[in-house]
């Protein structure tokens, strides 16, 4: 799951249990309190633990997405070995035909009525040079019709550990499809019981849920403002060479800085405040994580991978913007500074945000 909210999951988590407990014992001893009017207090832990449950629902919808890829991305690998494997059935059987109308072509040939047999080309030999030449050719006649035969015997058996292969690819990608298939309800499920908890929640609580995000976003907006305020004021400033006696070496670390449009963090701005989350899209303004940043990466809406598939890129120690940040749930384009631009959760879209923890940098 995305942390940007984990600071107020965090901060209000202890509050909400205080305030639940509390109220379940006031309840016990008078019923009549039921029918008290909730207070502000108990808006804002209903709005907090709603927020918990939101979060760890993001989770399994972060999860959820990379299993559904994978089992898709296996079944299409599987499909592929299938074609492969019944491809190459068709070529051996090919083979298989073409050898069996050689071979009875030479059983015709040598033993049709009138035509010379083995003793009569021998015999008939005029000189011993004659003669051992035919011999030569019956020998070579002889090994290739040999050899025919081992090869029809070699491709018919090529021929049913290839329908072994078939059928077991066949399999796997049935199974893919299956898993597939329960993941993707899993996940429209949890969509589903996500969009109840916002539809059962009281309206003051609501707001507040609502608040607290907005003021996470307006945050993290600043953040960034204040990341690219800091790069124009460093790049006005004058070089450092070392001689200012005890003052700090200036960081080298990379710098977020507005990009072109047609650049990998140009399209990630490009989105931001202006695509919605939706769980398995890479498509114009909606997306997953995975499929925003494989849509940064390539300008186009098609998927690379999952978080798993850019675990396997190259590592980078020096991340510029463009990279990819990256855990086993989550990724984001880099944009420098610590900070990135990331499709959060639902109800959230495309936002900047810090780099998570646990995550590491690669590049496409």
């Amino acid at each position: 799951m995305s942390e940007h909210f984990s600071a107020v999951t965090r901060r209000t988590f202890l509050g909400s249990a205080a305030v639940f407990g509390a109220a379940t014992c006031t309840l016990a001893l008078n019923p009549l309190t039921a029918l008290a009017a909730p207070t502000a207090a108990e808006k804002q832990a209903e709005a907090a633990a709603t927020l918990d449950k939101l979060n760890a629902m993001q989770t399994q919808l972060d999860v959820a997405s990379n299993d559904y890829f994978t089992a898709l991305a296996e079944q299409e690998a599987a499909q592929e070995k299938m074609d492969e494997a019944q491809a190459r059935i068709d070529e051996a059987n090919g083979q298989i035909a073409d050898l069996q109308d050689k071979l009875g072509t030479r059983a015709r040939s040598m033993y049709r009525t009138g035509s010379l047999s083995f003793i009569d080309l021998l015999l008939g030999s005029t000189t011993f040079q004659a003669f051992t030449n035919n011999w030569d050719l019956l020998n070579s006649m002889n090994e290739n019709d040999a050899n025919m035969v081992q090869q029809t015997k070699d491709l018919r058996a090529e021929v049913e550990a290839q329908k072994a292969t078939y059928a077991e690819q066949e399999r796997i990608a049935a199974e893919q499809a299956e898993t597939a298939r329960q993941v993707k309800e899993q996940a429209e499920a949890t969509v589903a019981e996500m969009q109840a908890v916002y539809d059962n929640l009281s309206a003051e609580a609501a707001e507040l849920l609502e608040q607290e995000r907005e003021a996470q976003r307006r945050a993290e907006e600043a953040a960034a403002a204040s990341v690219v305020q800091q790069a124009i004021e460093q790049a006005s400033r004058p070089s450092n060479n070392g001689n200012s006696g005890g003052g700090g070496n200036v960081s080298s670390a990379p710098t977020y800085v507005p990009a072109d449009a047609g650049s990998v963090v140009g399209r990630a701005q490009s989105y931001v405040g202006n695509a919605q989350y939706v769980w398995g899209a890479c498509a114009p303004g909606q997306f997953d994580c995975s499929g925003f940043v494989s849509y940064c990466l390539t300008g186009a809406y098609s998927r690379l991978g999952t978080t798993y598939t850019f675990l396997g890129w190259p590592r980078v120690s020096d991340p510029q913007p463009g990279d990819v940040a990256v855990n086993a749930d989550h990724c984001g384009i880099y944009v420098g500074n610590n900070q990135m631009i990331h499709a959060a959760t639902e109800g959230v879209g495309v936002i900047y945000g810090p780099v998570q923890a646990g995550m590491v940098f690669v590049r496409y």
